[in-house]
């Protein structure tokens, strides 16, 4: 069980951007003759989120680019905001919990934390496997919170935790907010005071759980089912990918964007948020810095497909690249391993059967590495490459 608290600001996402060019060209090269996409003035109002449609990235998107109607964004923001009205009920204490369940990959989580965090709610969050006693220290430990339970469906399996539960959200007779939660065993009986809301999210329905408890939970809190369409998911993949994603430019978030969605068309593979951030990205990302042997269009293909498929660009020779950074490894651990030069450099010619000008060199390298890195992002584990 993984358990945090948050109470940071988030970010939001900026409006969506289309353009359009030739076909796709790696990053770093030139790009073919370009051309923006007039948005449609009946489709996309002036001053709208789709109205930028003409943006500065217009020469990194193919000819058969066009910028996702706007309808299916306004559609997809308006279930949001019914979910974050849940969210807001909460909060101000208007309900007990909030039960969210619905499409993979949707960004239910994500609208859930950044809606509590934009009402400036402390919130406990909890994700992966939760016991009953597990459950019932969540609610004792944070007694006025909103608890967050993410993915934690066995939960709704175990009749002890539906009785913590069932008691957690329930109103008292007298009309105050105070629930009491008992866990009594033969060993132990404790009594935890609550006064807080609960938030559950799973890609199940509550009905689809095999409890006939669970009808008295439903009737506990309000229960939202989240479904957005597939056109609704592309909109929202497009307007992330505007926002430079994963620190990848936007011009090629939104390339790889396409990429990704017209692979989930071809496959018959609904699209989500996940894919694209978690994975295409990712893909991209390894591509553009030179770490993988395959193109990125293939990766993204291989992973849509979830399977070994035949590339359809050639190999990048990476073997050179890999050794280099093996032996910066190399040069890391045995500095870490041995204080004394003559120690260094006998482990380094055991290890690869170089002489001590390799040693040097990749020495050298760890030290440029180090300092071109951001003052923020800590030093490797007390290495004093001397």
């Amino acid at each position: 069980m993984s358990v945090t608290s948050a109470t940071a600001m988030p970010k939001a996402h900026s409006s969506a951007v289309a353009t359009e060019s030739g076909s796709p060209a790696a990053p770093g090269s030139s790009s073919p003759r370009a051309r923006t996409v007039p948005p449609d003035s009946r489709a996309y109002p002036r001053g709208s989120r789709a109205d930028s449609c003409s943006s500065a990235v217009n020469e990194t998107l193919p000819l058969s680019y066009s910028c996702p109607a706007v309808a299916p964004l306004e559609t997809l923001r308006r279930k949001q905001a019914l979910i974050k009205d849940r969210i807001r009920s909460v909060v101000h204490q208007e309900a007990n919990g909030v039960y969210l369940h619905g499409r993979p990959g949707s960004s239910k989580t994500y609208l859930i934390r950044t809606t509590l965090e934009g009402l400036g709610q402390r919130y406990a969050y909890s994700n992966g496997f939760v016991t009953p006693v597990g459950l019932f220290d969540l609610i004792e430990e944070n007694p006025q919170s909103v608890i967050v339970l993410d993915d934690v469906s066995t939960i709704f399996e175990q009749p002890k935790a539906l009785q913590i539960l069932l008691a957690a959200l329930g109103t008292a007779h007298h009309g105050s907010r105070t629930r009491t939660v008992r866990y009594k065993t033969n060993s132990m009986d404790r009594v935890a005071y609550f006064e807080g809301s609960i938030i559950a999210i799973s890609n199940l329905q509550l009905a689809g759980h095999s409890n006939q408890v669970l009808d008295a939970l439903q009737d506990r809190v309000h229960v939202v089912g989240f479904e957005p369409t597939d056109e609704e998911m592309e909109a929202a993949i497009y307007e992330i990918a505007s926002t430079s994603p994963r620190g990848v430019d936007s011009g090629d978030a939104i390339v790889v964007a396409q990429v990704l969605i017209e692979q989930c068309r071809t496959l018959g593979v609904r699209p989500s948020v996940r894919l694209f951030v978690d994975k295409a990205l990712g893909d991209f990302r390894l591509w553009k810095s030179g770490r993988s042997e395959s193109h990125w269009h293939d990766l993204i293909h291989a992973g849509v497909q979830q399977a070994v498929v035949p590339q359809q660009h050639e190999l990048r020779d990476i073997t050179r690249r890999e050794q280099i950074e093996a032996e910066r490894c190399l040069v890391r651990d045995i500095v870490i391993a041995h204080t004394s030069r003559e120690d260094r450099l006998k482990a380094w010619s055991a290890r690869t059967g170089k002489g001590q000008s390799s040693f040097y060199r990749r020495m050298d390298e760890l030290k440029r590495a180090s300092s071109d890195r951001s003052p923020r992002q800590p030093a490797r584990q007390a290495m004093q490459l001397v």
